[in-house]
């Protein structure tokens, strides 16, 4: 974002009993085993200020 290294991380975990818990990535460290699916998109992937709704929405150029 902002020509700055900027990445959108969706995770999934689960526990000893067997309840699996989701949601956006931001921070973690990993004691045993990681599996990553990492897609790379052609183009260019950043991120805009829309003013009318105050988020950060996607903005592609390929």
């Amino acid at each position: 974002m902002n020509n700055e290294f900027y990445t959108h991380i969706h995770m999934s975990a689960g526990n000893e009993n067997g309840e699996v818990f989701g949601g956006h990535l931001n921070k973690a460290i990993v004691s045993a085993t990681c599996e990553m699916v990492i897609t790379i998109i052609d183009g260019r992937v950043d991120r805009i200020l829309d003013k009318d709704i105050g988020l950060n929405l996607f903005k592609f150029d390929v």
